[in-house]
């Protein structure tokens, strides 16, 4: 993959992360914070906690990190379209972060 289509899907995948805090925030009257700082995003939740959500363009991964703990994610090709996948096995991208914000935020918020 190039680096330019790396950081496509980097950014698909941070855009996906403020979408759904935006969300959250509309739904569920809460005060939830995305803040973006070159390869790093933190969402910040009411209690202080956080996801952090960075790339690593050196292996071209996606780690996320939490007080769930951490992951690292590559990019595979599943059913025709690229998926953040755990290299662990542990699943998807988008099923871990709400997994971390489920333990966070003590619900399971919708997504």
């Amino acid at each position: 993959m190039t680096e330019t289509d790396y950081l496509q899907k980097i950014e698909e995948a941070f855009s996906w992360v403020e979408d759904l805090v935006e969300s959250w925030n509309e739904t569920h009257d809460w005060v939830l914070e995305c803040h973006r700082q070159g390869s790093v995003l933190e969402t910040e939740f009411e209690d202080g906690q956080k996801i952090i959500t960075n790339a690593q363009a050196p292996t071209q991964q996606l780690w996320l990190a939490s007080i769930s703990g951490a992951h690292h994610f590559v990019l595979e090709n599943q059913e025709g379209r690229s998926v953040w996948l755990d290299t662990r096995g542990q699943g998807r991208f988008e099923d871990i972060f709400l997994a971390h914000a489920q333990h966070i935020l003590g619900q399971s918020p919708s997504a």
